[in-house]
C-alpha cells in the first residue's frame, strides 16, 4: 500500500542529481558526488510523463548542479517539450551561448547568489562562484528571460539583503530569499527562526528598491516542521530526488505510475 498518493500533482521538483561542482557550507542535501543510483535519460523522461498523467503544469529542474549533469538539457528541454512551465535553479555553471535555445524558452531561471561582495559569496560557495553566478545572472537578463536571485540567509548574514537588492534592482532580476535551513551540511548550526527579521529588512528595502522580492513558487527547499516532516509541501507539489525517490515517503515516482 502506497504511504503517498497525491490526488493530483501541479508542480515537479525534480534534484537531476546530487553531483554539484560546489560545496556550499549550508547545503540542505549536501551535495557534492553523483549518487551511483541516478535515474537515467529515459527514466527521468518516464518521470516527466508520471507527473503529468497526475495534472502536473510546471517543473523546477535542480541538483546538486543541474548542469553539473551532461544530459541535464535533454531533460529539461523534454519537460519544455510536454508543454511544462518549466525553470531551472542553478549557481550558474554552464548558463552561456552553447545551451541559448533552451534558456531561451525557460520561463524563470533561479540562480544562486548570496552577496554583493565576491569575497562574502565564495567563502560558502568556492572560488570563483560569485564571478560565474554574476556573469550568468547578466547572461539571462540579456535574453530577456526573467531570473530569480536565490539567496540564503541567516541570523548572521541580514546586512546582506541591501547588496542584493541592488543587484537584482540594477540587473532587471527578482529576490528570493530563503532562510537557512539547520539540515545537510547545515545541521550543527543553532537553529534560528530568522523570519520576522526578514520580513522587516525586505520591507524596508521595497520602499527603496520597489518590488523586487518574490516568494519561492516551488516550494523547494524543505521548511522543517516540530517533526522534522522533509515534504511539507503544499498539496499537489512533488520533489523527486535523483534516485527517483518522492521526498518524505519510502516510495519512487514510478510506484504512482502503477497506481494511476
Amino acid at each position: 500500500m502506497l504511504d503517498y498518493k497525491p490526488d493530483k500533482i501541479v508542480h515537479l521538483n525534480a534534484e537531476v542529481t546530487r553531483a554539484c561542482n560546489l560545496r556550499c557550507d549550508y547545503c540542505f542535501n549536501d551535495s557534492g558526488v553523483m549518487m551511483p543510483s541516478e535515474l537515467k535519460l529515459g527514466e527521468w523522461k518516464q518521470a516527466i510523463d508520471v507527473t503529468q498523467k497526475y495534472g502536473a503544469e510546471s517543473a523546477l529542474f535542480t541538483g546538486g548542479e543541474v548542469m553539473a549533469r551532461k544530459d541535464s538539457p535533454e531533460i529539461v528541454g523534454y519537460a519544455l517539450e510536454r508543454g511544462l512551465r518549466t525553470s531551472i535553479l542553478s549557481n550558474g555553471l554552464k548558463l552561456n551561448g552553447e545551451y541559448r535555445d533552451m534558456l531561451q524558452e525557460l520561463e524563470r531561471v533561479q540562480i544562486s547568489l548570496d552577496s554583493a561582495s565576491p569575497y562574502s559569496h565564495d567563502a560558502r560557495r568556492g572560488e570563483g562562484s560569485w564571478k560565474t553566478a554574476r556573469q550568468a545572472i547578466d547572461y539571462i537578463r540579456g535574453l530577456d528571460v526573467p531570473v530569480e536571485i536565490s539567496t540564503t540567509i541567516s541570523a548572521d548574514r541580514l546586512d546582506e539583503l541591501e547588496g542584493l537588492a541592488g543587484i537584482a534592482y540594477f540587473t532587471g532580476s527578482s529576490l528570493l530569499v530563503r532562510p537557512m535551513q539547520s539540515i545537510g551540511r547545515a545541521l550543527g548550526t543553532k537553529k534560528q527562526d530568522v523570519n520576522s527579521a526578514i520580513a522587516e529588512r525586505k520591507q524596508k528595502l521595497e520602499d527603496k528598491f520597489g518590488d523586487i522580492f518574490v516568494e519561492d513558487f516551488a516550494r523547494y527547499v524543505p521548511v522543517l516542521g516540530a517533526n522534522h516532516d522533509e515534504r511539507m509541501l503544499p498539496e499537489g507539489f512533488v520533489t523527486v530526488l535523483p534516485d527517483g525517490k518522492i521526498r518524505g515517503t519510502r516510495q519512487s515516482i514510478f510506484e504512482l505510475e502503477k497506481a494511476a
